[in-house]
């Protein structure tokens, strides 16, 4: 009985055994169909990098437009289809009224008003989308409030442009009421569309309400509050968009408003655009310090903009740039930084001075250059902890000094002057910071290629060629001066040198440009004196190889002219004495560059 009883239980658990065998060999070929989704998904979720994997999936999500749709949730396509609906049965019935007659242009713009506070009273009862600061995509209860947005822009617009039942004052005070109520949502909410729209729309506001006539004050007024409104959701939130849309916009509206071709003398001495963009240019310039400076703080109130894939290639690019330039890593906000507080002042100046017109432009050169001395002031006694912010401290007041200058000085002169505050910079800046040092190699070149370009173009005589030579004389002194430093250093060596082959070539522009009018012979011959003391130079210990190549390749020149220009121009008397200097200025050349000979004299050995 017992032995019956032990067979049946035997076989029922081989049974159970053979059961559980089938089930995991079906688990097993299951698994290996997912493995290689679950591998693929597994890679690219692991990657450290945060921009690459956030590019990899968009490249996934354009690739396969099927994943995209199956993804979103229904509540997703729900509720946007049905503020679609909305939207579409409001304008269908508004259109089937109209055709019977039954609304009158009031009652659509009461409708108007009615429906948008019905949708915005809608977003409040629904609660927040629970996303991350950075997310996108818009939840029901955004939707909504951009539903309500929209109608009651559409309904002010209506009642002044096609009903004209109100005067377009009122309309525009509705559209800045209206971009208040979209900066709250967007601060509220921390929905960056909202932002977008409020600046977007408030800086488009004078033209798609355009009125008869304008008032000066009354625009500086407006422009004013919309930049105002800008700043203080940049500041607040960070979001890269809205500062540079604020920053474009106002600048180019203020160079319409103040171009003499479109208004004329209209704007000249006008009193609220000088406040308006005097007070802009402050606030421009110091709006991205103060943000960083508010973020340190911890506060809550001010949050960091959420990486996104756009502003991470961004610093990347930067970063390159930087580092080709021998700087160092940058921000999310670098380029915001540097953008706004080099240029708000000089766009500011140079509107100021179209709408003085009357005023001279060194009284702007005077200003760009204390507020140079002010940057620098500060940057020398403040201790910031910040060193990008110390980085453009010394860059500002390096640029708008430079530009001062220009301003200030006429136009021989100031080329010298420019290249004594490059020479300067290079000479008292740190290597730490690349900034200022970048600017002063770039004034440098364009100081001499505007003397080259000039003694190319010009003719002068008298005083005037006099003023241009002396000047150059200075100019090409404190490049050879820069030259000599940056060849001195590891890491500006190519540059130093490029500078001193263009600045010497220039030199020997300028002595055929001056010589060659008194007599042609005394360019060859001060080019065979030159040529032979850069050779002989070059023999000294500590000196650089550059030396050699230059007077190598102004002795080749000499060769050129005597044989090419002076043989058959001059007389033969004169003719058989250059080439006798000549020859004698290369056989001393030759003797002081024997191997074993210093550029001094030697004494013999008794």
């Amino acid at each position: 009985m017992d032995s019956s009883r032990d067979s049946e239980f035997d076989a029922r658990l081989a049974k159970i055994e053979t059961a559980i065998a089938v089930l995991q060999r079906s688990l097993d070929a299951l698994m290996a169909e997912r493995r290689p989704a679950a591998s693929s998904r597994a890679s690219s979720s692991g990657s450290p990098p945060i921009a690459p994997r956030r590019r990899q999936n968009a490249s996934n999500s354009t690739s396969d437009p099927l994943s995209w749709f199956t993804s979103r949730s229904p509540e997703w396509w729900l509720s946007r289809v049905g503020i679609g609906f909305v939207v579409l049965a409001i304008l269908l019935l508004y259109g089937y009224a109209i055709d019977h007659g039954w609304i009158t242009p009031p009652m659509r713009v009461f409708a108007g008003l009615v429906v948008g506070a019905f949708l915005f009273r809608a977003a409040t009862r629904v609660r927040p989308h629970a996303g991350s600061a950075g997310d996108s995509d818009l939840g029901f209860r955004e939707l909504l409030f951009g539903g309500g947005l929209a109608i009651w822009y559409v309904t002010a617009y209506a009642a002044a442009v096609w009903y004209h039942l109100i005067p377009m004052f009122a309309a525009r005070l509705a559209f800045f009421v209206l971009g208040i109520v979209s900066t709250w949502i967007a601060l509220q909410e921390r929905r960056e569309i909202f932002a977008i729209v409020a600046v977007a729309t408030g800086f488009a506001t004078p033209f798609i309400l355009p009125a008869p006539a304008q008032s000066v004050t009354e625009l500086s007024l407006y422009l004013g509050a919309v930049a105002a409104i800008g700043l203080i959701i940049y500041v607040m939130r960070g979001w890269h968009s809205i500062v540079w849309i604020t920053f474009i916009a106002f600048w180019w509206i203020v160079a319409m408003q103040t171009s003499p071709i479109a208004f004329g003398s209209e704007r000249l001495g006008s009193v609220a655009i000088s406040i308006l963009v005097f007070v802009a240019g402050a606030a421009f310039t110091r709006a991205p310090m103060l943000r960083r400076q508010l973020l340190a703080l911890g506060s809550p109130r001010y949050t960091a903009a959420p990486a996104t894939s756009g502003i991470e290639g961004l610093m990347e690019a930067i970063d390159s740039l930087s580092k080709t330039l021998g700087g160092g890593k940058s921000s999310p906000d670098s380029l915001i930084v540097w953008f706004l507080t080099l240029l708000s002042p000089v766009l500011a100046i140079g509107f100021l001075g179209q709408v003085w017109a009357r005023v001279p432009d060194e009284f702007s050169g005077v200003v760009l250059v204390l507020l140079g001395a002010g940057a620098l002031a500060l940057f020398t006694r403040e201790s910031n902890t910040d060193a990008e912010i110390a980085h453009v401290e010394v860059t500002a007041a390096m640029l708008w000094t430079l530009i001062g200058v220009g301003r200030i000085v006429p136009t021989p002169e100031s080329l010298p002057a420019s290249a004594m505050l490059a020479a300067l910079a290079i000479n008292g800046v740190p290597r730490r910071f690349v900034g200022p040092r970048v600017l002063a190699k770039l004034t440098i070149g364009l100081v001499i290629f505007a003397i080259a370009g000039h003694e190319l173009s010009f003719d002068e005589t008298g005083l005037v060629h006099l003023r241009w030579v002396t000047s150059e004389i200075v100019a090409l002194g404190a490049a050879a001066f820069i030259a000599r430093r940056l060849v001195a250093e590891p890491g500006d060596e190519i540059q130093g040198m490029v500078l001193a082959g263009a600045g010497y070539f220039t030199v020997l522009l300028i002595l055929w440009r001056t010589l060659e009018p008194v007599w042609a012979p005394l360019v060859t011959a001060s080019y065979a004196a030159l040529g032979a003391g850069l050779l002989i130079l070059s023999r000294r210990e500590g000196t650089h190889s550059l030396l050699k190549y230059l007077g190598g390749a102004t002795m080749v020149i000499v060769v050129g002219r005597l044989l090419f220009v002076d043989l058959s121009s001059v007389e033969t008397i004169w003719r058989v004495l250059l080439f006798l200097v000549c020859g004698a200025v290369f056989l001393y050349t030759g003797y002081r560059m024997q191997p074993g000979r210093a550029a001094g004299d030697e004494k013999p050995n008794t």
